[in-house]
């Protein structure tokens, strides 16, 4: 194939294109970058006024070290911004009691993934008889989604399945949603997130891979969250779950972790959730079929089978 070759100019009309379009974002950068600043004037100043010229810095060493348990060593406008959200975040949890909005800083955000995988690491299955098989979910997240995933052969064997969601407060939401959409026809409703803005609604996807005759779920009052919300997709979309145990805990609210430079982040209530059949349980949570509430619950399970 030939090369088609430009004259003079049909070239130098290609540069005066291009340069006009360089301009024309840069002149577009320029006026966001200005927008920017005078949306912010005020704090970007309050900022540096505070940061660089407020004279009585053991007070400011005094706070920063109260707000992010750290001594910044006089580099105040550096960390001014974790400390204007520490203080912001305790005041939304003082002024609405929303115990889930703060300021992670670094060592506590790494431990919340030490946390995660060793909480996930604690999930169990076990034969009962051989007809109901047990399995315990201690968390949601990447690694119980992977733990269910690797053990849906084996789920499948069996016709009974108790899941027990003791003690499970919940997790990741599309960790929750991928896995209850393995119990669920493709297209069900698994719960629906009310933003501010949007709504967002959680359904399965491909489908049914595991099929029971019956399931059994295991709950009390601190399974909450993502759990609670796991319960309401097999209970709202299936006619073959019996729920046993105690009230659950209500939570529901979801939350977003923000990851911030230096290794803060920021974790805040965005949304409330909903249940398949439209019910948001926060502060109710849900009610099982039968209570029970002693320690001879799995045996009283396998009961209910049999």
């Amino acid at each position: 194939m030939r090369k088609r070759f430009l004259s003079a100019e049909q070239q130098l009309k290609r540069y005066k294109r291009k340069f006009r379009i360089t301009v024309s974002l840069f002149m577009l950068f320029v006026a966001l970058t200005a927008v920017f600043i005078y949306m912010n004037y005020d704090y970007l100043a309050f900022k540096y006024f505070i940061a660089q010229h407020y004279c009585y810095t053991d007070a400011l060493d005094q706070i920063f070290r109260e707000e992010i348990r750290e001594d910044v060593n006089g580099k105040y406008y550096s960390y001014f911004d974790n400390m204007v959200i520490s203080v912001v975040t305790r005041r939304i949890r003082e002024t609405n009691n929303d115990r889930y909005t703060y300021l992670y800083i670094p060592e506590q955000y790494k431990r919340k993934f030490e946390v995660e995988k060793e909480e996930a690491a604690q999930s169990e299955i076990k034969e009962l008889n051989d007809k109901t098989i047990y399995m315990r979910i201690t968390n949601f997240s990447k690694y119980t989604q992977k733990f269910l995933a690797d053990n849906a052969k084996l789920l499948d064997h069996y016709p009974y399945l108790i899941i027990d969601l003791r003690d499970n407060g919940g997790g990741d939401i599309d960790a929750m949603s991928k896995m209850s959409g393995l119990f669920l026809p493709k297209g069900a409703v698994v719960s629906r997130d009310d933003m501010r803005f949007i709504d967002w609604t959680y359904k399965a996807g491909r489908g049914k891979k595991l099929n029971f005759e019956k399931i059994i779920i295991l709950q009390n009052g601190e399974t909450a969250s993502a759990s609670e919300s796991f319960i309401a997709a097999l209970k709202d979309n299936l006619d073959n779950v019996l729920l046993i145990g105690t009230r659950t805990f209500g939570k529901g609210i979801g939350q977003f972790t923000l990851p911030l430079r230096r290794g803060y982040a920021v974790k805040a209530t965005i949304l409330e959730w909903y249940t398949p059949g439209g019910v948001n349980i926060h502060g109710k949570g849900i009610s099982p079929d039968i209570e029970y509430d002693r320690d001879d619950i799995i045996e009283f399970a396998l009961k209910q089978i049999q």
